[in-house]
């Protein structure tokens, strides 16, 4: 369903500066754990027009470490949960509102960084 994810120049730059925070080698791993921190947040995240002018892409299989159905799930299963609609164009940009947010949280939460798998 799912092939790849396109992230912002901001977003990108937020990558950065967590991989330099913490030592955390591979974009996916975070992105990985910005994903899941921002569907453990009950709320949805915010509606917005993303640019992905100078941002990435991240193949699906590696984001999601060759756990692709269970990712998958998770999202579908916040999608449930809030009555969304399962269109594929719908699940990417949820996943991707997810991984932005997430990644907003780690940049500005010095805590929930500390959290990272792999930080001592």
């Amino acid at each position: 369903m799912i092939d790849r994810i396109r992230l912002t120049a901001i977003a990108k730059n937020q990558l950065s500066t967590i991989k330099r925070r913490t030592g955390i080698e591979h974009y996916n791993s975070i992105c990985r754990y910005a994903l899941c921190l921002s569907l453990a947040n009950g709320s949805r995240p915010p509606e917005e027009d993303f640019n992905f002018n100078g941002g990435l892409e991240i193949e699906w299989r590696v984001l999601t470490s060759g756990n692709d159905a269970l990712y998958l799930n998770m999202i579908l299963t916040r999608i449930a949960l809030e009555e969304g609609s399962t269109r594929e164009e719908d699940v990417k940009r949820l996943c991707v509102s997810h991984i932005h947010r997430g990644l907003s949280y780690l940049v500005s939460d010095e805590e929930a960084l500390l959290k990272l798998p792999g930080i001592v």
